[in-house]
């Protein structure tokens, strides 16, 4: 074994607590298993092979993050500690794989495999919400309602329809920075244009999620017959275009990053 194999083992026992929490969560019950895709397909596109050392400098940092780790830790979220703990390790393979502790694609992704489902919902279900209430007025408005948003309701002439937790939008979310990430890893983006394609998909996303809310609000009020397949139908349909549109921005950013190539 050699010794950047025996860094990475030794990391890997000193996130024993990371893990067994990690692995807690995930058998919770409250839809953590999500974050295994991303373990997955941080795996699958990580470099094969550790043709670089781990420099002296990569060590000391190792070092001073896990000191840090220990001092911190009656203060730090186990969140936090997990995120520390896997992306040392993220970082190590990293090194040893392809000659860069850093790497934007594969450190979102390892964010991304983090049992974070139900900390987003949390902490994020109210904004995305509003988000989401404040987009669909005006695509009912478009639609030929008289629509105004009040909180998280939207009012549609006599009905008032609350924007529910389920219609936040989170778990679309994740799936489609899940699908920008995966896409930017493969397509191979620099730091920047794997930026610019996550904040081009949030943006997807969020008008994707406030179109699926004025659909099932137009079908909520009356104006259209609601078959109880309607709101998983209306989920998916909507939900189709948005991963289309992820996949276009990953794929021009690509175009662009060759043009950029090309004249450098």
């Amino acid at each position: 074994m050699g010794s950047s194999h025996l860094v990475l083992l030794l990391q890997l026992l000193a996130g024993w607590q990371a893990w067994s929490w990690y692995v807690r969560r995930v058998r919770d019950g409250s839809d953590e298993p999500w974050g295994l895709l991303a373990l997955l397909a941080l795996a699958l596109v990580l470099p094969r092979g550790a043709r670089h050392p781990l420099r002296t400098l990569d060590v000391g940092v190792l070092a001073a993050v896990n000191v840090g780790l220990v001092l911190g830790y009656p203060w730090l979220p186990p969140l936090v500690r997990a995120a520390v703990c896997l992306l040392c390790v993220t970082a190590i393979v990293s090194r040893m794989s392809s000659g860069r502790a850093f790497h934007l694609g594969t450190w979102l992704l390892a964010l991304l495999s983090l049992p974070v489902l139900a900390t987003v919902q949390f902490y994020l279900g109210y904004p995305l919400r509003l988000v989401s209430a404040a987009m669909a007025a005006p695509m009912l408005r478009a639609m030929g309602l008289s629509a105004v948003r009040e909180g998280l309701h939207l009012v549609v002439g006599s009905n008032v329809i609350l924007v529910d937790a389920p219609c936040s939008g989170a778990r679309m979310l994740w799936v489609g920075l899940f699908l920008a990430v995966t896409l930017s890893c493969l397509l191979k983006l620099g730091a920047a244009r794997t930026a610019l394609a996550c904040a081009l998909a949030t943006g997807v996303i969020l008008f994707g999620n406030a179109l699926r809310v004025s659909t099932l609000t137009f079908l909520e009020s009356g104006h259209a017959v609601h078959a109880p397949w309607l709101h998983e139908g209306v989920g998916v349909s909507t939900f189709i275009p948005v991963c289309l549109g992820i996949a276009a921005i990953c794929l021009w950013q690509r175009s662009r990053q060759r043009v950029g190539e090309a004249h450098g």
